[in-house]
């Protein structure tokens, strides 16, 4: 278990990596020295697999979670909650909201009009998780401290009319994801090799986006192309999509290794 001081000095690197961590900390004493629940903002992967790291050296893990509101969530915020609670009273617990915003049946909204709008109203785009969007619109996770606000002041999205409504967390739509199987083969388990097969990609292009942070492994952003993958890993490359390895072994007369996965189309 390492100090505040400690941690600071070993994963910050820029002044908002430093606030960002000595924030997460803070919270994370404020609930052991006061035994309640506690929380981050929403952060984004990145923040998420700093603060992670964060956690893991301060001893934190068995009593921190990080959650969106729904499994798989890309944004979420990092709880911390007290002995007396479980995880999922955690989970039930966390102070998010969701907001659902319906559009008029021939309107095409995207992803970007909705944050584009919600950005209009001037609040940060950390106070907002993720935004799925469905067929009648799309359900929109906030802080609960925030909700009020934006059911007054958001009617609009890409220049058209929205009505919003606040539903229970477990009405919760969440998009089921068409999958699609695939397999090749790959000289090495290396992360770029395995990236470039699953997502289509050039190897020298694989590796580009590994090292500039746009590939994520286990939801946590990984910047080594040389870092071994395993069977049951997820995978995402921005841009690109996520896929999980479903098979990993077997090789071929010229030595090369099976790799069966699923991507989500």
């Amino acid at each position: 278990m390492k100090t505040k001081h400690e941690i600071l000095a070993a994963l910050a690197h820029t002044a908002e990596e430093r606030l960002l961590l000595a924030g997460l900390l803070d919270q994370e004493q404020i609930c052991m020295t006061r035994s309640y629940m506690t929380r981050t903002r929403f952060l984004s992967m990145a923040e998420r697999a700093l603060c992670a790291d964060a956690v893991r050296l301060a001893g934190a893990g068995g009593h921190a979670l990080f959650w969106g509101g729904y499994e798989d969530a890309e944004r979420g915020v990092y709880l911390f909650y007290p002995d007396y609670m479980e995880e999922e009273d955690a989970r039930a617990a966390a102070p998010l909201a969701l907001l659902r915003a319906r559009k008029c049946k021939g309107d095409t909204l995207t992803h970007r009009d909705y944050l584009g709008a919600l950005m209009g109203l001037q609040i940060d785009r950390s106070v907002i998780g993720d935004i799925l969007v469905h067929e009648d619109g799309a359900d929109i996770l906030v802080l609960e401290e925030m909700a009020e606000f934006i059911l007054l002041h958001f009617a609009k999205a890409g220049r058209k009319q929205i009505s919003l409504t606040r539903e229970a967390l477990s009405d919760l739509r969440v998009p089921v994801a068409e999958e699609k199987e695939g397999s090749g083969s790959v000289a090495s388990p290396r992360l770029d090799s395995v990236a470039a097969l699953v997502f289509g990609l050039p190897r020298k292009t694989a590796q580009e986006r590994i090292e500039k942070g746009l590939v994520y492994l286990n939801n946590m952003p990984c910047l080594k192309p040389e870092r071994q993958v395993q069977e049951g890993d997820r995978l995402t490359v921005r841009g690109a999509g996520r896929a999980r390895i479903t098979v990993f072994g077997g090789t071929s007369r010229k030595g090369r290794i099976f790799v069966g996965f699923v991507k989500n189309t």
